[in-house]
């Protein structure tokens, strides 16, 4: 990547209006200049409503824009070969079912890969939205749920090797072949593919109650997905991928939550956490579900993936606090999952976006203030 640059300005904009004693609207509008990408107007409206001192509602609307980074523009053009046995021509074998034969349509290809920036990237647009209410009746009890939507255009990724190969109608001038129609380069370029939407609802649970000389605290931070929703091209359908393995994007697991328990008091306390993420639809090599890939023990779905954590503090003084702690109580492993990719060596039979494969760990923590 040679030397690069751009020029960016921006100017922001906010008004709070008061409609009533109980009802405040805001309005903001923030103007992104890029000299290589030009103008963009992105607007916000938001709005609180508090009938009563223990119960609000609040909502609001956005839209966004995230221009490409210098390396997915400007990278240079790198030529590596491919050793996976997962890539068919997608004109001679439509099923796109590798097979071993050598000869047959379906014969698996091996293609020298190209990785490379785009010049002809865009920016990818976006539209938020999100509308919920706060519960705090008492001092010792408070509780929010919101539910909120993000749908994404134009989204900047890096396609796999099996989508340019599935999605070739589409997605055609990423193969190239030689005279004889063989395939002999995948370009893996940065590309604007498709769309993504996605909405959930987010839940908040805090609690507390008096007792033993302090003060006892538990709560909860959950998220629910309703919808994740993705699609590769802009002519392919919407899948559904809630609860499915993908190797790019964010897993879209179903439920998960951080939830603590704790007490306090003036030289005291102590923490025990739990972490939560729901199990999901395994990763599958490309016909493995009629049967002509297989392995043994092949588990469909990943197991749920619960750790639990734990830290003592103590108040020496005014100046002085120690601090130990116990990660991963249980040293429970990461739950199988088939992350592994051929291309880039990536993974090693545990999903990083949900699980963390280093086990039980301790700390300690010292602080003084002089």
């Amino acid at each position: 990547l040679t030397p690069k640059n751009r020029n960016i300005k921006a100017a922001y904009a906010e008004v709070l209006i008061p409609i009533l004693e109980d009802l405040e609207l805001t309005g903001a509008v923030r103007l992104d200049d890029y000299s290589d990408f030009g103008s963009t107007v992105n607007p916000k409206i938001s709005a609180k409503y508090r009938p009563v001192d223990w119960l609000m509602f609040r909502a609001s609307y956005n839209t966004g824009f995230r221009a490409p980074a210098f390396n997915q523009i400007y990278n240079g053009a790198t030529i590596s070969p491919y050793s996976g046995s997962d890539l068919v021509d997608p004109v001679r074998c439509p099923a796109l079912t590798p097979s071993s034969t050598a000869g047959s349509p379906c014969f698996r290809i091996r293609p020298e890969i190209i990785t490379r920036g785009n010049r002809n990237l865009q920016a990818e647009t976006s539209k938020q939205a999100s509308a919920g209410i706060v519960f705090e009746p008492s001092r010792n009890f408070s509780a929010s749920l919101d539910w909120w939507k993000i749908d994404i255009n134009d989204d900047i990724q890096l396609p796999t090797l099996l989508q340019i190969v599935t999605y070739s109608a589409d997605l055609g001038d990423l193969i190239i072949r030689d005279g004889g129609g063989n395939i002999t380069f995948l370009d893996q370029a940065w590309q604007n593919m498709g769309a993504r939407k996605t909405e959930g609802l987010e839940l908040t649970l805090r609690g507390g109650v008096d007792g033993m000389g302090g003060r006892f605290t538990a709560g909860l931070d959950g998220i629910y997905l309703l919808k994740k929703t993705e699609k590769v091209t802009e002519s392919a359908p919407f899948q559904d991928q809630i609860g499915i393995f993908s190797f790019t994007g964010d897993l879209g697991i179903r439920w998960k939550h951080n939830a603590f328990i704790g007490w306090s008091n003036e030289e005291w306390n102590f923490s025990l956490s739990q972490i939560f993420r729901q199990g999901y639809k395994n990763g599958a090599l490309p016909g493995i579900a009629n049967g002509t890939v297989t392995r043994p023990d092949y588990n469909k779905r990943v197991d749920d993936y619960i750790t639990y954590n734990f830290s003592l503090g103590w108040q020496v003084d005014s100046k002085f606090k120690l601090t130990a702690g116990i990660r991963n109580i249980f040293d429970t492993d990461p739950p199988f999952a088939i992350t592994y990719d051929g291309n880039t060596g990536a993974g090693g039979s545990w999903e990083p976006r949900v699980a963390d494969p280093r086990g039980r760990s301790f700390s300690v923590a010292v602080e003084t203030n002089f």
